[in-house]
């Protein structure tokens, strides 16, 4: 099998044509891996910020907790009952605290 001329140029321009793919086929590889990297790094920063965010509404959820638990109806109740009883007792102190300054004024009574 002998190869001519037009065979020779038909080969030319395949093994062109196909180099010439390859150079576009590596550029647009090249491109999308350049890309990639980009968006992994994008995705990166919003999985820390969304940590963060997680983090932080933990925290507040903890707060909230807390305060419900402090404003609690039972807890409400609790601290009036225990603020009326400390009131009924400093009131009875301050009563005997005047009767005692009253008997010790110099005058036994």
């Amino acid at each position: 099998m002998e190869f001519g001329v037009r065979e020779l140029v038909q080969f030319s321009a395949i093994l062109v044509s196909i180099s010439g793919a390859f150079y576009a086929a590596r550029s647009q590889i090249k491109n999308l891996m350049e890309k990639m990297i980009n968006h992994e790094k994008r995705l990166l920063t919003m999985d820390h910020r969304l940590d963060e965010a997680e983090s932080a509404r933990a925290v507040i959820d903890s707060r909230v907790n807390i305060l419900s638990q402090i404003n609690s109806v039972s807890a409400l109740e609790q601290s009036n009952r225990e603020l009326g009883e400390l009131k009924a007792i400093v009131g009875m102190l301050r009563e005997e605290v005047a009767l005692l300054r009253k008997i010790h004024n110099g005058m036994h009574k």
